[in-house]
């Protein structure tokens, strides 16, 4: 709507943008008004931009979850108050969760079976997996299946993923340079015996060590990494540890407060899962939402 506005002089304007799909994770909306940046918090999900008569372009953001949208010259004239509804549409970013593979260590030489309830779409496994693994797991970590023996078990996924706001400003800022320390210090601070921070590090220490900057945060726990895949291991573990690294290239070393990384348990018969995925910043502008 637009409607003419007695607070206002003939060289003075206003717009009201109303948001819809707000989330609560943030309560600012920045915008830009012909390229000027500006940020405004939200007064019950709107806010208000003056401006002098004519027309405008606008961009608006809210986080990194939701599109970015853009408008046409929105014309306003003298004296007068428009109103638009906005909506902000969430983007779901599909990542890959990149090999997470499952190490078993059993008092003794144990029968063991080992569900998967994947929270996206399975691409991968090793060994073969047809409703479940079935072998025979040794104290070693040694994994019979049949005549072949495995180190591990492997799957992989595809699956949408969203942080909140929080979780991008803690954790750690690495530079490629130093990825391989880091790491190192990281796992033996978690527990990791030698060859599993052989192979955690082989397979994420190339990628971190390619970029200037790297963003890092560790997600680990058996129920926070539910989110993921949820493991079904009968007989009953004593213990289970998952262990998930999220990273992201940045250009610059961010705020943040650094992570806490404890021991985890390794008593009786012990579980280890580890995993992890990049993630892109690279939601798309949204140019249909403005009404």
């Amino acid at each position: 709507s637009s409607d003419r506005d007695s607070t206002l002089t003939i060289n003075e304007a206003k717009y009201t943008f109303k948001f819809e799909n707000l989330d609560g994770s943030n309560n600012v909306i920045r915008y830009s008004i012909d390229g000027v940046e500006g940020v405004s918090p939200l007064d019950e999900g709107k806010i208000s931009i003056s401006s002098i008569p004519g027309k405008h372009v606008f961009q608006f953001f809210y986080t990194t979850y939701h599109a970015e949208v853009y408008t046409d010259s929105l014309e306003i004239k003298p004296g007068y108050h428009s109103i638009y509804e906005i909506r902000l549409d969430r983007v779901e970013e599909m990542i890959e969760v990149d090999k997470p593979v499952i190490y078993l260590y059993p008092e003794v030489k144990t029968d063991v079976e080992v569900k998967l309830d994947i929270a996206g779409t399975p691409t991968f496994y090793y060994p073969a997996y047809a409703d479940s693994w079935k072998f025979t797991a040794m104290p070693s970590g040694d994994l019979i299946f049949g005549e072949n023996t495995y180190n591990y078990l492997f799957w992989e996924s595809s699956q949408p993923i969203s942080f909140t706001p929080s979780e991008r400003t803690n954790g750690f800022n690495v530079k490629g340079s130093e990825a391989v320390s880091f790491l190192e210090d990281k796992l033996n601070a978690f527990g990791f015996n030698s060859k599993e921070k052989a192979d955690f590090i082989t397979f994420w220490g190339p990628q971190l060590a390619q970029n200037e900057f790297n963003f890092v945060r560790f997600e680990y726990g058996e129920e926070c990494c539910n989110k993921y895949a949820k493991l079904i291991i009968s007989p009953e573990p004593t213990t289970i540890n998952r262990v998930y690294m999220s990273w992201m290239k940045i250009d610059v070393e961010i705020p943040l407060e650094e992570q806490v990384i404890l021991p985890l348990p390794r008593n009786g018969f012990n579980v280890l899962e580890w995993g992890g995925f990049e993630v892109k910043n690279n939601a798309p502008k949204n140019t249909d939402a403005v009404k």
